[in-house]
């Protein structure tokens, strides 16, 4: 009758009885059910010419949840904003996106690329011939990347027709141009590969008047604030009217007053782009 007595306790009196993390009950993908992340960082995945031809060798990093057994994973690329001049793949003020998106059950993979602007792309500078060579040069670097991870699909246990692209400013331009641009692969290394994504996010990105949008475009989501100081709110607001008249998925969060890559909205980039990407990559046949 005793033991009968603790067992009923148990039952009334869950949280005292039970210590184990209740996010271990959250769907996969999104809620972060993984409390640790495992980081294989600066792995090489090409190696081509710089500004001054001589070989610059690209890295990323590989962000893994601790503890998954799931055979096959959505990948989420990170990219890094700096103008096309700066920054790296650990740097910036959304540097946390990898390791949020590894604690939802994906592969979060950060990458470097080459910088090849001689100065920060910004406002007016964007429309140059070097920031136009740079971002293009970014844009083949990071497809460069998702072809990487396609090789290497079986060693990270990665679901090759589930990888997606984000980033913010640079990276949101550079996010953009690889979800819109799979016909133009570049030649930045790992050949044989499809260079297209799933979807992509682009934060405080987006490209002037929509160009090179047609119906061959993966789903994109774009965030902007209509104070942007650096990447015009328009080129967001003329990527999405683009994707629209392609016929293709799209979602425009438009961020009223705001600046660029406003850091007090994380959260708000995090969860939009975990339903987005739940909702374009089928995450829902996964579990």
């Amino acid at each position: 009758m005793f033991a009968l007595l603790i067992a009923m306790s148990c039952v009334l009196v869950l949280p005292a009885c039970a210590q184990e993390d209740m996010s271990v009950f959250a769907p996969r993908y999104r809620a972060p059910i993984f409390s640790d992340v495992t980081i294989a960082d600066g792995l090489e995945y090409s190696s081509v010419p710089g500004l001054d031809n001589k070989p610059v060798v690209l890295r990323l990093d590989v962000y893994e949840p601790s503890g998954d057994t799931a055979a096959q994973r959505p990948v989420l690329v990170w990219v890094h904003g700096g103008g096309f001049a700066a920054g790296d793949r650990a740097s910036g003020p959304l540097v946390a996106f990898p390791v949020k998106f590894a604690k939802l059950g994906y592969v979060a993979v950060s990458i470097d690329y080459r910088k090849l602007a001689p100065n920060a792309c910004i406002a007016s500078a964007l429309l140059t011939d070097p920031c136009s060579i740079a971002a293009t040069a970014a844009i083949h670097d990071a497809q460069a990347a998702v072809r990487w991870l396609r090789a290497n699909a079986a060693t990270y246990r990665i679901d090759p027709d589930r990888i997606a692209i984000a980033g913010e400013s640079a990276g949101g331009i550079t996010a953009t141009g690889v979800g819109t641009r799979a016909n133009d692969p570049g030649d930045s290394g790992n050949p044989g590969y499809s260079s297209s994504v799933r979807a992509w996010v682009s934060i405080s990105g987006g490209v002037q008047g929509g160009v090179f949008v047609d119906k061959t475009a993966a789903p994109g989501c774009l965030f902007s604030g209509t104070d942007d100081p650096w990447v015009p709110y328009q080129w967001s607001a003329d990527t999405a009217a683009a994707m629209r008249t392609a016929g293709v998925p799209v979602v425009l969060e438009t961020l009223n007053g705001a600046g660029h890559v406003p850091a007090e909205s994380a959260g708000f980039f995090e969860s939009r782009s975990k339903d987005f990407l739940f909702d374009h990559l089928d995450l829902a046949a996964l579990m």
